[in-house]
């Protein structure tokens, strides 16, 4: 326990939640590499003597880590730190943008698209490699195979997007924009359910010129095309 005790702990105090407190200081401990994943928080007991509050404050607040994914609560071993799946941070996010925004999530969620891919699809004109272009080409023509198959036709229209803005080898852009495109799994699909062949036709033209600038090296021409494709949608 000897980085334990070199932790400056704080008492915790009103008026913020107790048990809130407790979850931001033990997972700022984390996030400084005081507590390991496979390893074991320290015991109830010690976390009373810790914060100074009571065992129910200590219970809740593991629980509330415990529903975050940080911890798993084992009986009779205790609480054990594991480390958080990529889907339950993207659901914790997908709640979080239902809770709010209401029905109004997908709408704002194209928005915040509009701002930043027109511009990732100008980035990727200069940085993509000719693998890139070949995996571009491929979500299209999968596309075009699947157009029958809302839910799999909106799956490559994803992986479209996705594959410009790996291309742009930031690895920035995953970490912003994944839990983005996870929401959009439960909704994007709508975008083609009442459309008929010929508008999604439209849509393969769009990602055509998309493509095409990018593979052109145009910076312009791929933010213009991708602007003009995603304002079809918002």
């Amino acid at each position: 326990m000897e980085l334990l005790d070199n932790v400056d702990f704080k008492s915790v105090t009103r008026p913020k939640n107790l048990s809130i407190q407790i979850v931001e200081q033990l997972l700022d401990a984390t996030n400084k590499g005081v507590f390991t994943v496979g390893s074991y928080l320290p015991s109830e007991n010690k976390l009373v003597e810790i914060f100074g509050v009571s065992r129910g404050v200590i219970r809740e607040a593991l629980l509330m880590l415990s529903a975050k994914g940080v911890i798993e609560i084992q009986k009779g071993k205790g609480a054990l730190l594991i480390k958080p799946s990529i889907d339950s941070i993207f659901d914790s996010f997908s709640s979080l943008v239902n809770y709010r925004c209401g029905n109004e999530g997908l709408r704002y969620t194209q928005e915040i698209r509009l701002v930043i891919e027109p511009q990732i699809a100008s980035l990727s004109a200069s940085q993509r490699s000719e693998e890139d272009i070949v995996k571009l080409e491929e979500s299209i023509v999968n596309m075009k195979k699947a157009v029958t198959d809302n839910k799999l036709l909106s799956l490559y229209d994803i992986e479209f997007h996705k594959n410009i803005w790996f291309s742009c080898r930031n690895p920035m852009f995953p970490i912003i924009l994944e839990p983005i495109f996870h929401f959009l799994t439960t909704y994007h699909k709508d975008i083609f359910v009442d459309k008929s062949y010929r508008q999604i036709g439209g849509t393969f033209d769009e990602h055509e010129n998309i493509l095409q600038a990018i593979r052109d090296k145009d910076g312009e021409a791929a933010f213009n095309f991708m602007k003009h494709h995603l304002q079809s949608v918002v």
